[in-house]
């Protein structure tokens, strides 16, 4: 039988908490903590059935802190979770970089054991050093003209469209050129190759697709057609790694010149160690932007008074050719539409660390390795920090949010989003570049509806027109 979608990614959620609370385990029989919260509904699944009730965990965390408040705690099964939902509890957590390594468990047979994600402590501190030398603002920046040529290569499609008056499929292909971005960003011109990319993104796809599945169905059956059709493609891809790797050794690159790939292999001396931070980041960074980039056109394209706005700023500062990192931060409205598209859509709405010793949060003693949820997307909703938060608004922005309040990336113990600056420019230069050429418009007749996970998502396919400007 084929859920339907919504229970879907619901289950994919709770599944993940679930793994992640039976390895920070704290039983019912201890005196836990004074935080207020939720009793048990079942005696073996603790809350689920409250989750599966409110629909996502997001939205049962919604419900959860309008009846206890900022600080709430919940079980999953017989584990019991703290979730936090204010500026001030997040500030007090801010020095944590230690997180729930159980969070990606799940996804262990695809990112592999030796990924960043299940580093905590020192080492992961260092590794995660390491890597932020690719994402710097300097290196996101140098790459500003890539980003702009991919973005262009799709909006040559468009214009063809919008001569037949064809529909978008906004999802897909904003799918398509985040996935082209990220892998000329961090793995250099092998993927310039349109052949090698769809092999690498069709391998990708299906495993991904199949981990996803197993969260909900159970594992793959050692030697099912799935099994062995999963096994091949990570093989696949292990084999295009092994390529990437073996191509930049034989390149003269200088040390300026360094890309992620680069960095690790500098850095690594196991080739399956580079291969899972490859698909880490792969899986962390493709996901989060194209979803992101989607949303922030679907808005423009139901709200013909901002599109019409921001296209007067883009033609006031960008008449052509290349775009600059100075034009863009020109461009003060097209920054709050991007604040209010991840206000608004709640993006990445949770995240979790793990206190390591017994601590103290928000008056309330917390017991070492219970799992503390932060509710981004509670906090972005609030009425109480936010003006008619129900409104899409990016005019909001024209003040400054109180420290704490607007961390759409995450935040805590130099565990932001390492891309998020790779993921900002590049849907700024997209929409710089659409909203120029390009009057956006919804087909009419949908329903758009927001889809709550791991990332936030529209839950069917988003389709406009596009008609060229003048």
């Amino acid at each position: 039988m084929i859920l339907p979608f919504g229970i879907l990614a619901c289950l994919i959620v709770i599944v993940l908490l679930g793994t992640l609370f039976l390895l920070y385990p704290v039983t019912r029989s201890q005196k836990v903590s004074t935080v207020p919260g939720l009793e048990p509904s079942s005696d073996s699944d603790g809350n689920i059935p409250d989750i599966q009730s409110a629909g996502s965990m997001t939205e049962f965390l919604d419900k959860l802190h309008k009846e206890f408040g900022p600080i709430a705690s919940f079980w999953i099964e017989k584990e019991f979770v703290v979730s936090i939902a204010s500026p001030q509890l997040f500030k007090e957590v801010s020095h944590l970089f230690g997180r729930p390594v159980s969070l990606f468990k799940s996804y262990e047979p695809l990112i592999g054991s030796q990924s960043i994600q299940f580093k905590n402590g020192p080492d992961g501190q260092q590794l995660r050093k390491l890597h932020d030398r690719s994402y710097t603002q300097a290196k996101v920046v140098s790459q500003m003209a890539v980003l702009q040529e991919i973005t262009e290569e799709l909006l040559k499609t468009w214009t063809k469209m919008a001569t037949t008056q064809e529909h978008v499929p906004l999802g897909m292909h904003m799918s398509a050129v985040v996935m082209k971005s990220v892998t000329r960003f961090a793995f250099g011109e092998y993927f310039k190759d349109e052949k090698a990319l769809i092999a690498f993104r069709k391998d990708y796809d299906f495993c991904f697709r199949a981990m996803e599945n197993a969260l909900v169905e159970g594992p793959m059956k050692p030697g099912s057609d799935r099994d062995i059709r999963f096994k091949e493609g990570i093989q696949r891809l292990k084999n295009i790694t092994r390529e990437v790797i073996q191509r930049r050794k034989q390149e003269e690159i200088s040390p300026e010149d360094h890309i992620f790939i680069d960095v690790l292999m500098e850095n690594y001396t196991d080739e399956d160690m580079i291969f899972a931070d490859v698909i880490s980041y792969l899986t962390g960074g493709a996901h989060t932007t194209s979803f992101f980039m989607t949303w922030a056109l679907y808005f423009l394209a139901t709200h013909e008074d901002m599109q019409d706005k921001l296209y007067a700023e883009v033609t006031k500062y960008y008449k052509g050719g290349p775009i600059t990192w100075d034009m863009i931060k020109n461009m003060t409205y097209l920054d709050n539409v991007m604040k209010e598209t991840l206000r608004f859509s709640r993006l990445v709405p949770i995240a979790a660390r793990v206190f390591s010793h017994d601590s103290q949060l928000g008056g309330h003693v917390i017991p070492k390795n219970t799992p503390i949820i932060t509710s981004i997307g509670t906090l972005l909703s609030d009425k109480n920090l936010w003006k008619d938060p129900e409104i899409f608004n990016p005019d909001r922005f024209n003040e400054r949010p109180p420290p704490y309040a607007f961390e759409p990336f995450g935040f805590a113990g130099k565990r932001k989003c390492p891309g998020y600056r790779l993921s900002e420019i590049e849907a700024n230069i997209f929409l710089v570049l659409t909203i120029k050429q390009f009057k956006v418009a919804l087909v009419p007749g949908q329903v758009v509806k927001n889809l709550y996970g791991l990332v936030t998502k529209p839950a069917d396919e988003i389709w406009v027109t596009v008609q060229e400007r003048n």
